[in-house]
């Protein structure tokens, strides 16, 4: 009797150890989703799900992938291989299978979304001066001015939220990708003549709407930071010039400058300069 009480018991053990493995395999492949690499050129297979992680592999253009969401603007390969961006990949019905990180994809509570885009990061310091690295301070201005926004009920969208090198294509791809309504480039500005100093501000040539946004974060800068108004430009720097939406790139004093580099250096004036940004689009 006994013999046949551990027999049934073993029985009963297989068959649930049997049946875990089926219904884990069935969970995995209803998790699986499948889309295809829309890049111009190649897009990065990482180590883990974020930028900061090593570049592992490659896809190309139109390649078709396999993939399970994350639910975090990245997806895991499902051959193991590595991670990859969901912001580049399309799905078989046209559509971005995830256009940024879950905490975006709750519609805004005014129903605009603004991409900040700090300049430089990681291997690029960008201007490097007075003891000063541009890619750092600039970070600290986005954040700084993403949470005004988003207490504000805007949804933001960063290029980058760490010390991670991003390229110029995938930072307009994302903002592209997610459907921004603008985009603001976050810098500071770096001169040979350490005597240039004050705020500038960039748009795309001919585009009403960008003149309209520089215009308005110049003249926020200049009241509340006191700094000298050095204007707004037209120019095609890559990230104002291949993004879909109006936008802008937005210089916030010279690293270059003592004066400025003295107040950069500051966190209750990178405060002042992310009100100055952040009002820019609320008070529009």
């Amino acid at each position: 009797m006994k013999c046949n009480q551990m027999t049934l018991c073993l029985f009963f053990f297989i068959v649930f150890a049997l049946s875990s493995v089926v219904i884990s395999e069935d969970v995995h492949a209803i998790a699986a989703k499948t889309g295809e690499v829309d890049t111009q050129t190649s897009l990065n297979v990482r180590s883990g799900p974020s930028t900061s992680h090593e570049v592992v592999g490659s896809l190309t253009p139109g390649e078709q992938v396999a993939y399970t969401d994350n639910g975090d603007g990245w997806g895991e390969l499902v051959d193991g291989s590595g991670y990859i961006s969901l912001h580049y990949i399309t799905n078989h019905d046209g559509e971005p299978v995830d256009r940024s990180s879950a905490k975006h994809d709750s519609v805004p509570l005014n129903n605009e979304r603004i991409v900040l885009d700090p300049g430089h990061g990681g291997k690029d310091s960008g201007a490097v001066a007075n003891g000063l690295m541009e890619k750092e301070i600039v970070l600290d201005i986005g954040k700084r001015t993403r949470d005004i926004l988003e207490n504000a009920g805007f949804a933001v969208l960063m290029t980058r939220d760490e010390d991670v090198f991003v390229s110029l294509e995938e930072r307009t791809a994302m903002a592209n990708a997610w459907g921004a309504d603008q985009f603001i480039s976050i810098h500071a500005n770096g001169f040979s003549n350490p005597a240039a100093n004050g705020v500038e501000t960039y748009y795309f040539p001919g585009s009403a709407a960008g003149k309209h946004m520089a215009a308005n974060v110049q003249n926020q800068l200049v009241e509340h930071t006191d700094r000298t108004d050095r204007g707004i430009f037209e120019e095609s720097f890559y990230v104002i010039s291949h993004t879909t939406m109006p936008a802008i790139l937005v210089e916030t004093g010279f690293v270059s400058n003592a004066d400025d580099a003295s107040q950069l250096a500051d966190a209750n004036y990178r405060q002042t300069v992310a009100e100055a940004i952040a009002n820019s689009v609320i008070d529009d």
